[in-house]
């Protein structure tokens, strides 16, 4: 059994339920669209991994299946943000996974290697961040020995004080950050995103392709 494993939190691809910010912008149909991308990109992501991996699910289970496929999954569990967060790593550590990763589908960019060098962080720190630009984090690991579930209690959830708040209980010595990204949640985020990964490694994903064949971002013009 893989001792390591990749949670990804997602929601059922709906118009009205998903990235609601961005479809003040862009339009509920295209923001759906555009949130497929993201779930699609990244699924192919952890396709390529060598690790375990599954999908902590929003919704009806029908529909993500009908629209990515059949993976391994299992229901997010009531409360805030942050329950459901400490919920699925206590779960899926009683499987007898030592180290998990769980992320959320707001940065579909990520790469291949930022979960490789997660893991191999693991073996010497207690914690592994990723920052996103707004003020909280687009990834957070743990070995099985160092959970703490105190680090998703009291913390102001959707505000540019999660970071900041989770740091607070923990020993910065202890923590492995990786690269800052953007979450990709108001139209500013996108077109930031768009102009920084049009070109890039990233060029040739849904994401990117979908943006420039709507013309969802000003640059795109």
């Amino acid at each position: 059994m893989n001792k390591n494993l990749i949670i990804m939190m997602l929601k059922e691809p709906k118009e009205g339920f998903v990235k609601t910010r961005l479809a003040k912008s862009l339009g509920e149909e295209k923001t759906l669209n555009l949130y497929k991308c993201f779930v699609k990109d990244l699924i192919k992501t952890l396709n390529s991994c060598p690790y375990d991996f599954i999908l902590c699910t929003y919704g009806e289970e029908k529909l993500i299946q009908e629209n990515f496929g059949l993976y391994n999954s299992f229901k997010q569990t009531k409360g805030d943000l942050g329950c459901k967060m400490h919920t699925a790593f206590e779960k899926m550590f009683l499987k007898n996974y030592e180290n998990i990763v769980l992320i959320g589908s707001d940065t579909p960019h990520l790469r291949k290697e930022s979960f490789s060098k997660t893991f191999e962080a693991l073996e010497e720190k207690k914690l592994v961040l990723g920052p996103s630009e707004d003020g909280g984090y687009y990834l957070i690991a743990f070995n099985k020995t160092n959970y703490k579930k105190e680090l998703f209690e009291n913390i102001s959830w959707s505000t540019d004080a999660v970071l900041e708040q989770t740091l607070q209980k923990v020993n910065k010595k202890d923590v492995c950050f990786l690269e800052v990204l953007n979450d990709i949640d108001i139209q500013e985020d996108l077109n930031a995103f768009y102009k920084l990964y049009k070109n890039s490694f990233f060029k040739n994903s849904a994401t990117i392709s979908y943006i420039k064949e709507n013309n969802l971002c000003k640059t795109t013009m």
